[in-house]
């Protein structure tokens, strides 16, 4: 049609490209998060340590969410201009601005709870935290495949003591105190 005006959108799906290798940065982020944290529980670490790779992976998950609505709301406006035609070019900034501003005005900080490596990660932490049962005094109790373990610190080295004990009865409790007494040696 003469004097009708054509938008190439081929930078827009270029950006957008762009846009979508960043996620894959946040998602390898949020798995170095989870690894760093795993092995601080690993190794006896302060509890606040790990507390703090927690708020990494919600500030991760924030980054995902606000990257996610930002791509939607572009690709929202892109389809929006491509199905209307309008005569005169729209201000594309303004549009999409717009659009993530109401995408971002429904965000809930439960949100960020559900994203699914943080479920992941809270999981994983979960599990690891039950394999390591108490510390205190350089000695670590742990439980793996359901059988009790002992570790001591000596010299800042861990020197692995296993000893199976039972699971259940009144047994445990005096095997987990010879455990405890052959680890504190």
């Amino acid at each position: 049609m003469p004097g009708s005006s054509v938008i190439s959108f081929n930078c827009v799906d270029s950006s957008l490209s762009s846009l979508k290798n960043c996620q894959s940065y946040i998602n390898t982020g949020m798995d170095i998060a989870t690894n760093v944290a795993l092995d601080l529980v690993e190794n006896c670490n302060d509890v606040e340590e790990v507390n703090s790779m927690e708020s990494v992976m919600l500030e991760y998950a924030a980054m995902d969410r606000e990257l996610n609505h930002y791509m939607q709301a572009v690709e929202a406006t892109v389809q929006q201009i491509k199905r209307d035609k309008p005569e005169n070019i729209p201000d594309l900034k303004d549009l999409v601005k717009k659009k993530f501003t109401a995408l971002e005005s429904k965000n809930d900080d439960s949100d960020l709870q559900r994203n699914e490596k943080y479920i992941h990660f809270m999981e994983q932490l979960k599990r690891m935290r039950k394999q390591w049962l108490w510390r205190g005094a350089g000695i670590c109790i742990s439980s793996r495949g359901g059988e009790l373990s002992c570790e001591s610190l000596v010299e800042g080295h861990f020197t692995y003591m296993w000893k199976p004990l039972r699971k259940h009865g009144p047994s445990a409790l005096t095997s987990f105190r010879l455990v405890l007494d052959s680890c504190s040696r």
